[in-house]
């Protein structure tokens, strides 16, 4: 069982990640449900399970939402961090966020800019 702030993080951060993981209409398709699906959590209604259905009836989106909910992160693959040979310790990409709350970007190097939210064309800030 997962926790519904996780499953609500995992939602937000896959969209980015949809072009990569679906066929280009499909993946449109999903980001649309996605950003209407959260836009119901905005108001506080159970959607959970609708935003787990979702993600699982396809292989890579299943994928990815099982990996980001074991690991609470984008999935190891997807991330651009190699680490230097020796003991280190995890660094995060920087995480922006949609000031409307439904969408979520990492940036995977220092010097990309981030895009503006698809749902409402808003900058992201840092989180």
């Amino acid at each position: 069982m997962y926790d519904s702030a996780d499953i609500l993080e995992a939602a937000r951060s896959i969209r980015p990640y949809l072009g990569e993981l679906l066929p280009a209409a499909q993946a449109e398709i999903i980001d649309q449900r996605l950003a209407n699906l959260l836009a119901q959590a905005n108001t506080r209604q159970p959607i959970d399970n609708l935003i787990l259905e979702l993600l699982a009836a396809q292989d890579t989106t299943r994928e990815w939402l099982s990996r980001f909910l074991q690991d609470k992160q984008q999935p190891e693959h997807m991330r651009s961090f190699s680490p230097l040979p020796g003991q280190g310790s995890i660094v995060n990409a920087a995480k922006f966020v949609c000031p409307q709350g439904d969408y979520i970007w990492y940036r995977p190097r220092v010097g990309i800019e981030p895009p503006l939210c698809p749902t409402h064309n808003l900058p992201l800030y840092p989180a």
